[in-house]
């Protein structure tokens, strides 16, 4: 039999391995915030010929292999809304684009899979929101051969650098266009955000006839994109005055 001493320093040894055991499976538990669920969603993992399996593993849900080439959420937010709801915004690639209906079923289930009994969980892709932007910019005649290529590059560096999920902002539009080289000054007539399933016709304004209705438009699918609608898209809408 072991000493009082020898059994003391085992059953202190078994009582730090426990414990290290338990901090370690705790560590790697669910704590619920945003921030967890946003990272557990990048590594959702998709195969159109393999699914992919969660199992529980030392308690923790986890994918058996880990494949990082089949992570295929790039952007994603998440958001809480009453009657204990969360919703999930994801889109894929970049550019972003929506996800494919069986991507966000697998999703769907992947989330509802590693998340919390009692939580609904609402995964949505959508294609890009739009916006239609009627301007009249005056410039130097001397850029007459470029600046409209350069306005509309600006837009939609502005646009695409959004923070997924995040808000259009009229003034920034306008600091946007008034900071192209050769830009002398902008009239912004008309501003209209819609969500993509939306038809442009019941687009919500920002700008109406020169009257600012709304300073911020808050994305519905996370990303937007000028309007795509023939005869209203970025080359239609802006009107370039030399001076």
């Amino acid at each position: 039999f072991p000493s009082h001493d020898t059994a003391i320093a085992l059953l202190e040894q078994l009582i730090d391995i426990f414990q290290t055991k338990v901090e370690t499976t705790v560590s790697l538990s669910a704590p619920q915030t945003a921030q967890w669920v946003q990272d557990r969603v990048f590594k959702f993992q998709y195969s159109a010929t393999t699914p992919q399996v969660i199992q529980l593993i030392d308690l923790v849900p986890q994918y058996t292999t880990i494949d990082t080439t089949l992570r295929i959420v790039t952007r994603c937010s998440v958001k809480s809304t009453v009657n204990n709801q969360v919703t999930i915004k994801v889109a894929k690639n970049t550019p972003p684009e929506p996800l494919l209906t069986a991507e966000v079923s697998a999703l769907q289930n992947y989330i509802d899979t590693i998340g919390v009994a009692g939580i609904e969980y609402i995964v949505l892709s959508t294609d890009s929101d739009k916006i239609y932007v009627d301007a009249d910019i005056f410039y130097v005649g001397s850029y007459s051969a470029i600046i409209q290529s350069n306005v509309i590059t600006a837009i939609e560096t502005y646009l695409s650098g959004i923070p997924f999920d995040g808000l259009v902002k009229v003034s920034d539009l306008e600091v946007v266009i008034r900071g192209v080289e050769g830009v002398n000054d902008v009239v912004i007539n008309n501003i209209r955000v819609r969500g993509n399933s939306t038809p442009f016709a019941s687009g919500q304004y920002l700008v109406q006839n020169n009257a600012l209705i709304g300073r911020t438009w808050a994305t519905i699918s996370g990303y937007i994109v000028g309007e795509t609608t023939s005869g209203y898209t970025l080359t239609d809408s802006l009107t370039f005055i030399a001076e």
